[in-house]
């Protein structure tokens, strides 16, 4: 296998961080550009992508490069290990994504999408699923476990606060695709849905603590522009 030898060319180094990034993708799923955290181990798969396809390959696994959105995914190819959403996080999804575009329309496609928690609580209640909203612990517990997949990331604030900044990211679209999307008023009928997603955001976040030191300037790639090849 091709993928083999190129990884057993790798220096003891990269060795240690394609382990590293290979159980990043598997606890959190995505790993998405315009995250500052995700972006060395982004660019890190991009630069060795056959050997971490091969690699996941045995485990029946495929990585998909959404260019587009500069966007890695991991998926289960027989529908295992996923992440079954109730309902209460299932409308979060979807009033995240919802937002995501209302405020993509406005933005440059290199600027950040930006929410505040106020504009999360003002949507669900615009959408009358429910006559209140759920308490302040359990949309922080939401927001964490969806932060914790790189879906969305709390930039000022904390998770309880109204007047807290959140970055929404492009990965959202791929847990609620058009279809999804499309289809709001059934998939809001159903008891939960299920996707690729594993490992409790206590998890992830232990995780970014024990890897806050790897150095980043050692892996070297061009930066990504535009719409074309990373």
């Amino acid at each position: 296998m091709k993928w083999v030898e190129q990884y057993e060319k790798m220096s003891e180094k990269d060795k240690e961080k394609f382990q590293v990034t290979a159980n990043r993708l598997l606890n959190k799923t995505f790993l998405v550009y315009g995250k500052d955290k995700d972006r060395q181990y982004y660019r890190f798969v991009e630069k060795n992508l056959e050997v971490f396809q091969g690699y996941f390959s045995i485990a029946k696994w495929d990585l998909l490069h959404h260019k587009r959105l500069s966007v890695f995914q991991l998926y289960n190819i027989e529908e295992k290990n996923r992440y079954r959403f109730n309902l209460q996080e299932t409308i979060f999804l979807l009033i995240l994504r919802l937002l995501y575009d209302e405020k993509q329309k406005d933005l440059q496609l290199t600027r950040d999408i930006v929410v505040a928690g106020f504009e999360i609580q003002e949507k669900y209640m615009a959408l009358q699923i429910k006559d209140r909203l759920p308490s302040k612990e359990e949309m922080r517990r939401i927001l964490r476990m969806l932060s914790g997949y790189s879906l969305l990331e709390l930039k000022t604030g904390d998770y309880k606060d109204p007047e807290a900044k959140y970055v929404l990211y492009p990965s959202l679209k791929m847990v609620v695709d058009d279809a999804r999307l499309d289809s709001m008023g059934e998939l809001l009928g159903m008891d939960d849905f299920s996707i690729e997603l594993e490992e409790s955001d206590e998890d992830l976040e232990r995780e970014d603590e024990e890897q806050e030191d790897i150095e980043t300037e050692d892996i070297e790639t061009e930066d990504i522009t535009g719409e074309g090849e990373h």
